[in-house]
């Protein structure tokens, strides 16, 4: 089995800390914001928004917090025209971006199933466990996406990175708005 660059980035971190005067407790000394650039081809896209909303900084902090990290394939999945928008937007692209962060560290084994988490947009995060893999969403849309790769640890808090965007329902509402072809039923995404 591969392990993705942001787990091996880890694993080395983790690997050259252990020592027979460590202690265990000892956490990885990157943050989620180093993390995420340890990995551009799966966070590229993700941190060129975080730098563009000016919240960069935010993800350095001391924390902690819990990162729901879209891939970059992710975001392609997402119309050019509303990554435009979000880019032209600032307080959208924040919004969008603060909807995938929680306060605290909040590991995979933590999420209870039926629970709820504020983020710090402001709107809750629906937790469902589908038989041992996590998905997390919006409940009221019933739009949940699964944790692909959960527990990646930080000095400042967790990173789990998620199959797509999380969506709140003012973001499905731009979607349809700015991109839904009603003829054929899908969204279109020309490039």
């Amino acid at each position: 089995m591969r392990l993705s660059p942001i787990i091996a980035a880890a694993c080395a971190l983790l690997s050259k800390h252990v020592g027979a005067d460590q202690s265990e407790e000892e956490t990885v000394d990157l943050t989620i914001l180093e993390l995420a650039q340890s990995d551009p081809d799966n966070f590229s896209i993700l941190l060129s928004l975080v730098d563009e909303a000016g919240l960069a900084e935010a993800l350095s902090r001391e924390g902690p917090f819990t990162l729901f990290a879209p891939t970059n394939d992710a975001f392609d999945e997402i119309p050019d025209e509303i990554i435009s928008f979000w880019r032209e937007d600032g307080d959208a692209l924040k919004n969008v971006l603060m909807y995938h962060v929680l306060n605290g560290a909040i590991l995979s084994t933590d999420l209870v199933d039926g629970g709820d988490y504020k983020s710090l947009e402001g709107s809750d995060l629906h937790v469902h466990d589908m038989g041992g893999v996590p998905e997390i969403g919006n409940e009221a849309l019933d739009y949940f996406v699964n944790i692909t790769e959960a527990d990646v640890t930080a000095s400042n808090g967790v990173i789990h990175v998620i199959e797509d965007v999380l969506i709140t329902e003012d973001i499905l509402e731009l979607l349809e708005e700015l991109s839904f072809d009603d003829e054929e039923g899908s969204f279109d995404n020309e490039d």
